[in-house]
């Protein structure tokens, strides 16, 4: 299996989003980088686990009810 090298626009987005080791305990904002025609969002883990938290508490609760 070749393993394919991420083109050096994702590179440079990555590093402009500071993803490294402890990224999800710094700032919570998710950021958007436009690259040739798509989006890449870096959402911290932290935002993403509440969302699905929240989203799993509701759908018990309407199946409660």
């Amino acid at each position: 299996m070749q393993k394919t090298p991420l083109p050096a626009d994702v590179l440079h987005a990555l590093a402009a989003a500071d993803r490294a080791p402890g990224w999800n305990n710094r700032d919570g904002c998710i950021r958007r980088f436009d690259l040739d025609g798509c989006a890449l969002y870096v959402v911290p883990y932290r935002r993403w686990a509440w969302r699905t938290r929240e989203r799993l508490a509701e759908q018990w609760r309407r199946e409660r009810a």
